[in-house]
């Protein structure tokens, strides 16, 4: 079984959840369900397989009580496939720990019901973490090889996780599928993007594990993740995707991607647990404007927008952006990105702004968006 360090070592600091002790015990879990989330923990996402980012209902870490075809279960949402979106249905498919019996399923819910017979996935919690693990391992060790020359690895593999969980790696199970489809494939090569810098220059700025957000949103037609930060007395927002996170560009003027990334800052106080849906959706929206018109946001760019930043009694409806004043511009494996800060600003400074420069009129403001003031 895969400790902690190897899942990090694998999925990265970033990439690997591990929920608090007492939390966990809120939920009345098996001791080796515990273990698994609170020790060893669960990788945020495993490419196409597996991801912690589900936006809508059924969040990964809730709850969720059904009547299966043999009792009342418990279950505690685990995520849903990495790539979802691409298939029919697939936003109903939830991955989850049963917490009577430890074993993990496939559920199909809609409207708060299952609609389909479960699916038993592992036995434990622990094979299927070991899963996931394994074929990213496989991945990274096995990049490049042809589909004949991965053979020997991957059977190894199968064995060695058969006995793990052999009713997991039957042929008529869902890893067993999985597998043989990995049998007959190639690894592609791995291109190393800018996704650990940005989460090195960001953790480094503010540490702690953040809250991430997948935007279902296509490769080329917006940015494909949010993440929130908990600084101190505010958030710090974060794109992902103007840049080339995973390496599947060639760098051009030695840009990853369009060579940047957008931040903002919003209040935040010790009670808040989230941070404002507006904020979020923001980004979001300028993601979609900047692949949609083909615009893309540099230091000194300022824009009005559509109705009002946060709620109607908002006097802020208009965005200028500067360079990222604690984050700046950072060299990564497929180019240099820069990080640009979207801060809200009433039609008057924007005017100020316009005969002066953002620089100025920020001096006098704040880069921490209140929508307040």
């Amino acid at each position: 079984m895969a400790t902690h360090a190897e899942l990090v070592a694998v999925f990265g600091s970033d990439g690997v959840m591990t929920l608090d002790r007492a939390d966990v015990e809120s939920y009345e879990v098996r001791a080796d369900v515990a273990e698994v989330l609170c020790s060893v923990g669960i990788p945020v996402a495993a490419d196409m397989l597996f991801s912690m980012q589900v936006d809508g209902p059924y969040e990964a870490l809730t709850m969720f009580q059904a009547e299966t075809q043999d009792r009342p279960a418990r279950f505690l949402i685990l995520g849903k496939g990495g790539r979802g979106d691409e298939v029919a249905g697939a936003d109903q498919i939830r991955y989850a720990v049963e917490l009577g019996s430890g074993n993990v399923f496939m559920l199909a819910i809609e409207d708060g019901e299952l609609t389909s017979d479960i699916e038993t996935i592992n036995t434990t919690l622990g094979s299927f973490v070991e899963c996931l693990y394994r074929i990213e391992l496989r991945r990274r060790e096995m990049a490049g090889a042809s589909a004949e020359e991965a053979r020997p690895y991957t059977e190894k593999v199968i064995a060695e996780l058969r006995e793990l969980d052999e009713r997991a790696l039957s042929e008529e199970a869902f890893w067993g599928g999985v597998f043989e489809a990995l049998l007959k494939s190639g690894v592609p090569k791995i291109g190393e993007g800018s996704r650990g810098a940005i989460a090195a220059a960001v953790e480094a700025l503010v540490p702690g594990q953040p809250l991430r957000w997948s935007t279902e949103t296509a490769v080329g037609k917006g940015v494909q993740e949010l993440s929130a930060h908990a600084g101190d007395g505010y958030w710090l927002l974060v794109t992902w995707g103007f840049s080339d996170l995973d390496g599947q560009l060639e760098a051009v003027a030695g840009l990853s991607g369009l060579g940047f990334e957008l931040t903002m800052r919003v209040p935040r106080t010790d009670d808040d647990e989230m941070p404002p849906g507006w904020a979020l959706q923001t980004l979001r929206k300028l993601g979609e404007y900047v692949f949609g018109e083909g615009y893309a946001f540099a230091d000194g760019h300022r824009m009005g927008v559509a109705g009002k930043l946060g709620p109607e009694s908002s006097r802020l409806d208009a965005l200028a952006f500067v360079t990222d004043p604690e984050l700046g511009a950072i060299d990564t494996p497929g180019g240099r990105i820069e990080f640009i800060t979207a801060v809200g600003v009433t039609r008057e400074e924007l005017a100020e702004a316009k005969a002066t420069s953002n620089d100025e009129v920020l001096a006098q403001l704040s880069v921490i968006t209140d929508v307040s003031r």
